[in-house]
């Protein structure tokens, strides 16, 4: 019992349910009360113990369904001849089993043949062949393949037995063919899934194909929740490791200077206020969408995000996110903004005249862009500006280093007035980017 359990909680981990170790040791305690004989009271048991959230709850209940279901035998093709009766007496059991028919026996014998080569360690595809081979090999494929080579020697009715032998072999292989992809699906999502998204993490942004925007989403979507669970904190936070030693010795004053209360230094963490300035013309689109995205899914930590997007004139659009759905606003953004040629320079005039009032030491500016200005005037002077009445300037360049000085590039004129600057195409980078901003300086008081 405590294996099958522990085969389970794998399964449910490669489901994406995250299950804790007090979790799995109340499940076993569960187990162990009301037993193994009745179903639907078992998947409750475990569902209770087990699946936290409602989407828990269903990739639970399609888990348990997928696992606690035993692989019966299909029917055997009508083709095959049945000659019951007519056999030679055979030494292998796997022959017998196949000849009659024994279709329960059969899938019990794959069942046990699995466990014996650790099934629930299938994650990858291309491990579908291996344990295919592993399991025949421990039902005793070798014996069967013996006796069809011994009947395909011998004469009467011993070749036609040979033939149906072969036919039944066949029928075997497609059977542990698909016991082995179910099984696969059942544990190995987890590490596919895996696989593919430190894939993309990597991928240069503007090398993402269309149709992974979704699943593109989905990881920034979870990277966004782990940066929130550790960077999300109370206002102020109790520091029990420093005496506020004033206040403790002004609140016991009226004791004769005896410590009855003692008071504590607190922390306050202020969550950051960002304006994200995006450069969405077509060859930093890419870039702006998923800065975009990563910022308004971490809406637990950030208290205030003011969002502008822009080519040649710079346009506030916070107003969608408010109206839309965060990708429903992205898109919008990206077709009705992203034309014609780029003018830093016209964009921070936009900013100093329409903006100016609304930034202060509190504010992280965050400009995404390529810096290439098509050789208009770069309006310097705004930058110095912003730099000495801002809280940081982070620029995030999608170019390569090498390339931030060439042609119409003003990146020259810009880095000296940010705090920081940084290639980021990848959403590796965006993370990292996005974890420095979350690091919040805390003042004691």
């Amino acid at each position: 019992m405590r294996q099958t359990l522990e085969d389970f909680f794998k399964a449910l981990r490669s489901a994406e349910v995250n299950i804790s170790v007090v979790e799995s040791l109340d499940a076993m305690h569960a187990v162990r009360l009301i037993g193994l004989n009745h179903r639907e009271t078992l998947k409750s048991a475990l569902s209770l113990c087990l699946a936290k959230s409602f989407e828990d709850k269903e990739r639970f209940n399609k888990c348990f369904d997928r696992f606690f279901s035993f692989h019966h035998f299909q029917t055997q093709n009508a083709e095959a001849e049945d000659t019951k009766g007519q056999y030679d007496p055979m030494d292998s059991e796997l022959a017998k089993m196949l000849l009659e028919k024994d279709k329960e026996r059969l899938a019990y014998t794959m069942q046990k043949a699995a466990k014996a080569v650790d099934i629930t360690h299938i994650w990858f595809f291309t491990q579908k062949g291996i344990y295919i081979n592993r399991i025949l090999k421990q039902m005793g494929v070798d014996g069967l393949n013996a006796e069809i080579a011994r009947l395909e020697t011998g004469k009467n009715f011993a070749s036609g037995q040979a033939g149906a032998l072969r036919k039944a072999a066949d029928y075997l292989q497609e059977e542990v063919r698909d016991f082995v992809e179910k099984q696969l699906a059942l544990y190995g999502k987890a590490a596919t899934t895996e696989m593919i998204e430190e894939y993309l993490k990597g991928l240069k942004l503007s090398n993402i194909e269309e149709r992974n925007f979704a699943y593109m989403h989905e990881i920034v979507r979870k990277m966004a929740k782990r940066l929130s669970s550790i960077h999300a904190r109370k206002r102020k936070l109790e520091n029990h490791g420093v005496l506020d030693f004033r206040r403790t010795l002004r609140h016991n004053l009226a004791y004769d200077g005896l410590l009855f209360e003692t008071y504590w230094k607190k922390k306050t963490a202020n969550r950051p206020r960002v304006m994200a300035i995006c450069d969405v013309s077509r060859s930093v689109r890419p870039f702006s969408r998923f800065l975009l995205l990563f910022l308004y899914s971490l809406n637990e930590v950030i208290a205030d995000i003011k969002s502008y997007a822009f080519v040649n004139r710079l346009v506030e659009v916070s107003p969608l996110f408010e109206t839309y759905p965060v990708e429903q606003a992205i898109d919008k953004i990206l077709s009705e903004i992203g034309f014609g040629l780029t003018d830093y320079g016209q964009v921070l005039l936009d900013l100093k005249y329409d903006h100016l009032e609304k930034i202060d030491k509190r504010t992280t500016i965050i400009i995404l862009g390529d810096g290439r200005n098509n050789y208009g005037y770069p309006q310097t002077q705004i930058m110095k500006r912003l730099y000495q009445r801002c809280k940081k300037i982070l620029w995030l360049n999608p170019e390569p280093k090498t390339f931030w000085y060439t042609g119409d590039s003003e990146m020259k004129q810009y880095a000296p007035y940010c705090h920081i600057v940084k290639e980021c195409n990848t959403i590796k980078h965006l993370e990292n980017m996005v974890s420095n901003l979350l690091r919040v300086s805390v003042r004691t008081v």
